[in-house]
């Protein structure tokens, strides 16, 4: 992609924490601004997405594939990041989408700003580990203190759950949409009781997020399969009552020959004779679905061209080429038992399910398969009007599924808009008094890192930060804790805005920063090596060799 982050470096080597935090270089030159550096141009380029007033980014292929977004997950994985530090910060904004799978851009913008505290306080004379034993307790410290400020979720109907869903929406969505997006996340994880491996998610260009419904069942999307219904005469929409279900995970026609093989007919009586065998075959094939019972067929495979016909003038419907995930979910839904062989197909291994609908949803053809007797199984069948827009319907619809899953699970959640780390910077702040050692410093460092979201907020929103800020921590004073910054830009009670998060996303953002910050701070060098292994500095004279050509770090 085209939006690329990465360090030019100069004709020698620097250390890392010249690169990372803004030291004066050994000749003298003047301090590089933190904000150029790997971690903070990744941290600038995701901060403007955060937020409901977030603006998006426009990420070019080198196709000249157009994408826009705000998700900054998305955006991090599109990013030709070419930096070892900013790798390490693509990489914990990774493990924070795959665990809780929101908080990606707070994560980003968290390690951002405790880098440029600690430049500051390398600057002041602190040494790193003196920041880093610092950063550590500050993290511990605001984690405690963090409980004072959740609140409890017991029940799968409580209606902050839709705000929880509404909250993870951002951008260009408009109230209507917003509320949409929460029912459609509320309804499909009720349909499954909250177990997301029995949801599946299904997004088609060519609608509305109005359209978009929660449907019992599963949807087999025939894109991916050869298979034509209108090839098969079939009419768009046709539904079929208690069909029984009949799946094979093999190719279905005439056998092949695992090698080259030749045949020579002498004359036109053996080559009726040989079609005749074909036909024969073929006819024995079709006779066993039918005997089996299966008036729908699945096969993970291709099926003869010439069977199939059959099939579908037999009253059987046939679906080929399977995708591999959807045919092993029917199979438990519907009860049916795989089998290698049509021979092997019976009505002891067929299954049943209350219907199958054939549908065209856009352009696309699909069939659903409803009320399966085995796994209560539920698709949220999504649109929109182009197939970018169908899939950040589909990207939204699943941070806000994950968002309500994680704070049922975890059962807490705190008030958005920047207030719980507002509020954490405050403690700290207040803590760092009576601490008598220059770790005072760094609690007051961290609690300036913390104050970056609040501060984000109010900037993207167009609003002064410094006065948001101060709005906010005069209100907090009196004892309003929940205050943060609203969609305006100026403070706001989020409890009663319905702005709410799960705490295990703050949680673990503000983890997964001290964790990735304190290990770039542990390292005083960067070591690139040649294919043989070698070092393409002269600066330090190590006797050890690294190998396979990979780079390594070497610790003093």
């Amino acid at each position: 992609m085209s939006l690329t982050t990465h360090c030019n470096e100069g004709p020698r080597q620097l250390p890392l924490s010249t690169l990372m935090l803004g030291e004066t270089t050994d000749d003298g030159t003047d301090e590089p601004d933190p904000a150029l550096t790997a971690a903070g141009k990744l941290a600038d380029t995701i901060r403007t997405t955060l937020g409901p007033s977030g603006l998006d980014k426009m990420v070019v292929g080198e196709n000249g594939t157009v994408i826009v977004t705000n998700d900054g997950s998305k955006i991090i994985e599109w990013i030709d990041i070419t930096h070892p530090v900013g790798r390490l910060v693509e990489q914990a904004a990774t493990a924070q989408d795959s665990a809780v799978g929101d908080g990606t851009t707070t994560t980003v913008v968290l390690v951002g700003a405790l880098l440029e505290e600690a430049a500051a306080l390398r600057s002041d004379g602190l040494h790193p580990t003196t920041i880093i034993d610092g950063y550590v307790r500050a993290a511990e410290t605001a984690l405690d203190h963090l409980e004072q400020y959740e609140r409890s979720v017991y029940s799968r109907h409580d209606d902050r759950l839709a705000q929880i869903a509404k909250t993870a929406v951002t951008g260009r969505w408009d109230d209507t949409s917003t509320e949409r997006f929460g029912e459609l996340a509320l309804s499909a994880l009720q349909a499954v009781e909250f177990d997301t491996s029995r949801l599946t998610l299904k997004s088609y260009p060519g609608g509305e997020l109005r359209e978009s419904v929660c449907l019992d069942g599963v949807v087999v999307d025939l894109e991916t399969s050869s298979t034509s219904l209108e090839a098969l005469s079939h009419p768009s929409i046709q539904t079929h009552d208690e069909p029984t279900i009949g799946m094979v995970d093999a190719e279905i026609g005439i056998e092949e020959p695992n090698h080259m093989e030749s045949v020579e007919l002498q004359d036109t009586t053996q080559r009726s004779a040989f079609q005749a065998h074909e036909q024969d075959r073929r006819t024995e094939l079709i006779a066993q679905v039918v005997q089996s019972g299966a008036t729908v067929l699945f096969c993970q495979k291709s099926i003869d061209e010439a069977v199939r016909t059959a099939l579908v003038q037999r009253g059987v419907l046939p679906v080929e080429r399977t995708r591999r995930d959807e045919f092993d979910v029917i199979a438990r839904a519907t009860g049916s038992t795989p089998v290698m062989a049509v021979d092997e197909l019976t009505a002891d291994t067929t299954g049943t399910v209350a219907s199958v609908t054939e549908r065209t949803v856009g352009t696309s053809q699909t069939l659903t398969l409803q009320g399966c007797p085995e796994e209560q199984r539920a698709t949220l069948l999504l649109r929109g009007g182009t197939p970018h827009v169908a899939d950040e319907v589909r990207r939204i619809a699943a941070d806000c599924i994950d968002v309500t899953r994680v704070t049922l699970d975890d059962g807490a959640f705190v008030p958005g808009g920047g207030a719980v780390p507002t509020a954490l910077a405050m403690d700290l702040a207040a803590l760092s008094s009576g601490i008598p050692d220059r770790t005072q410093l760094v609690f007051e460092g961290f609690g300036t890192a913390l104050e970056a979201i609040p501060r984000t907020l109010a900037t993207n929103a167009g609003t002064d930060p410094l006065n948001t800020l101060t709005g906010i921590k005069q209100r907090h004073d009196a004892g309003a804790e929940a205050i943060g910054v609203g969609s305006d830009g100026h403070p706001r009670d989020m409890i009663a805005a319905g702005v709410l998060e799960p705490s295990t996303v703050f949680t673990s953002a503000l983890q997964r920063a001290v964790a990735v910050v304190t290990q770039i701070l542990r390292v005083d060098d960067i070591v690139r090596t040649t294919e043989d292994g070698r070092s393409t500095t002269n600066e330090h004279d190590h006797t050890h060799a690294a190998r396979g050509g990979y780079p390594w770090a070497v610790g003093h």
